[in-house]
């Protein structure tokens, strides 16, 4: 599928998902396709490394140091074990992330689709920034599944850290369309066909 680039205002399609749910594939096949995908989690990892102002944040509110990768991944492992503190950092650290998520936005003007990849889209409320939400989905068994092996987490981890976001039942509810990721790639693929063939339709 082509998609042609085009002068009105961008839609912009929000793309999330659980924990190993699949977005990153979902999101390559984006790009592949021509459309700008602004990764949430690449600014993220830009602000930790470059935003003194955000990093002084936290570290005045957590009473910690985070400069160094191993100071994050005790923040980490703290937050995703204590909802009230991981809430606290969201609110840190997503005003810069949305920011900037601005910025780009501007740069992607002429294109008729931006992907906004944010795995906490609706946790932080950017949802309502957004023209169509997506989520895809897999079942809780293939997230646990995929988290023992691809980051070697003891299963009890693995569920800990999938409780940490809403859960995706929560998250289809939210949903404008739900991409079903328990089947092959290329179904993935031509969901994501018919998702964006329909929103075409719809304008002419």
């Amino acid at each position: 599928m082509s998609v042609q680039n085009v002068s009105t205002s961008p839609i912009i399609i929000g793309l999330t998902g659980g924990i190993a749910s699949g977005k990153t594939t979902a999101a390559k096949y984006f790009q592949q396709l021509n459309i700008p995908v602004i990764d949430s989690d690449l600014i993220v990892s830009d602000l930790w490394d470059n935003n003194q102002e955000m990093i002084k944040k936290v570290e005045a509110f957590f009473h910690l140091s985070v400069k160094t990768h191993e100071d994050r991944k005790k923040l980490g492992h703290l937050i995703f074990h204590n909802q009230e503190k991981r809430e606290a950092l969201n609110q840190i650290v997503h005003p810069y992330v949305f920011e900037r998520i601005e910025q780009l936005k501007k740069t992607y003007a002429k294109h008729q689709f931006i992907v906004i990849d944010m795995p906490l889209l609706i946790e932080v409320g950017y949802q309502e920034l957004c023209d169509y939400i997506l989520v895809v989905y897999v079942s809780l068994e293939t997230q646990i599944k995929r988290l023992v092996t691809r980051d070697e987490f003891s299963r009890e981890e693995a569920i800990t850290r999938i409780h940490s976001q809403l859960l995706l039942e929560e998250k289809i509810k939210r949903a404008d369309v739900v991409l079903d990721n328990n089947l092959s790639q290329q179904e993935l693929y031509t969901q994501i066909d018919d998702f964006l063939r329909s929103i075409q339709n719809e304008k002419q």
